[in-house]
């Protein structure tokens, strides 16, 4: 649990389309009202509706700083807090993709400043949780913990425009949930970690109700509004446990150690935990292992080891070394330590 028991959750989130176009009235229904904001974007989300939200701040005699974020590194962070500390401005505004979220995130709790997230994208579970992933000098990510967004507002007009690519890693990373939540549930089992129920049966059950869909069309409606509260529940869970535990597991530390041992090869967050996750249930013997293959096959998720520009002997290599990043995590790995045989028998059966 987090520090004193006291759990970091954003006080209110809307879901549905055309939410930017109400802005202020959402803010004014939460009780959110202010005289100045800092609004943090991109180049692409300030053409897409970043300015949209400017103006209409502007027309309530709001004072609107904006910034652009090109990268989501320790520098990009500092050049936030800078503004922060220098303008004053009662509420921070992100509206973006992950990098744009993650800096916003970071720099506004470290500066205890409220932060509202309006994302772009449905690429992570990140929109709703206290952790930020920013990269380091060497061009590494690295989670961070801060403070949950006060609120979230994701409107799926805007979504529907992202690229699919970037949906389907939202999809990903919320699967790779079922592969975190038994990792978590066994390292409860041999008595390594005490992790909340209620987290882990939140962080579980996003992916559950993904996986009742059977249309291969994802950019419904329907689809997205599913898609997004399950990336909130997950990122709730988080903010239980005060930390990714819930939603992070030997499927995160084959990514991990992808980014580290071949940072020219990496692929979108979500792609990386998405394919790791079908050789960590593999393992694992999961039951719900099937019906994401199913699913995986149904919206056309790539599902190869290939894809990650990674031949079966690299592959071998970054699950051998997987088990020293989040080392304090038992997951499957530590529990099988599968040897070089046993991880390429893995990889056929699940048809990597």
């Amino acid at each position: 649990m987090p520090e004193n028991d006291k759990i970091d959750l954003p006080s209110f989130f809307e879901i549905g389309e055309h939410k930017i176009d109400h802005l202020l009235e959402i803010l004014e229904e939460h009780k959110v009202t202010f005289s100045s904001c800092l609004l943090l974007g991109d180049a692409k989300t300030f053409l897409i509706g970043a300015g949209g939200i400017s103006h209409s701040l502007a027309r309530a005699s709001i004072k609107v700083h904006k910034h652009l974020i090109s990268d989501s590194d320790e520098s990009g962070v500092s050049a936030v807090k800078s503004i922060i500390n220098n303008e004053k401005p009662a509420v921070v505004i992100g509206f973006g993709g992950g990098k744009v979220l993650d800096v916003a995130k970071l720099a506004a709790g470290d500066t205890l400043t409220r932060f509202i997230a309006i994302p772009t994208t449905l690429s992570n579970d990140g929109i709703s949780s206290p952790v930020s992933v920013i990269c380091d000098k060497n061009s590494i990510p690295v989670s961070h913990l801060t403070k949950a967004p006060f609120g979230v507002i994701v409107d799926t007009s805007i979504i529907k425009k992202a690229p699919i690519r970037y949906i389907k890693c939202g999809v990903g990373d919320l699967l790779s949930n079922l592969s975190a939540v038994f990792d978590a549930r066994l390292a409860q089992e041999k008595g390594r970690e005490k992790i909340p129920a209620t987290a882990l049966d939140l962080a579980q059950a996003g992916p559950l109700s993904l996986l009742e869909f059977n249309e291969k069309t994802i950019k419904t409606g329907d689809f997205l509004l599913t898609l997004a509260r399950g990336l909130i529940k997950s990122g709730f869970a988080m903010c239980i446990v005060g930390s990714s535990r819930p939603a992070s597991g030997s499927e995160h530390k084959i990514s991990h150690a992808i980014d580290h041992l071949y940072p020219a090869k990496k692929k979108l967050h979500g792609e990386q935990v998405g394919i790791g996750t079908l050789f960590t249930m593999k393992l694992q013997k999961n039951e719900f292992l099937e019906k994401v293959v199913d699913f995986y096959d149904l919206i056309a998720f790539p599902n190869k080891i290939k894809y990650l520009n990674l031949n079966i002997d690299q592959f071998v290599k970054v699950v051998s070394n997987a088990h020293q990043y989040r080392p304090d995590r038992y997951t499957i790995l530590e529990d099988k330590k599968p040897d070089p045989d046993q991880i390429r028998e893995a990889v056929k059966a699940a048809g990597l």
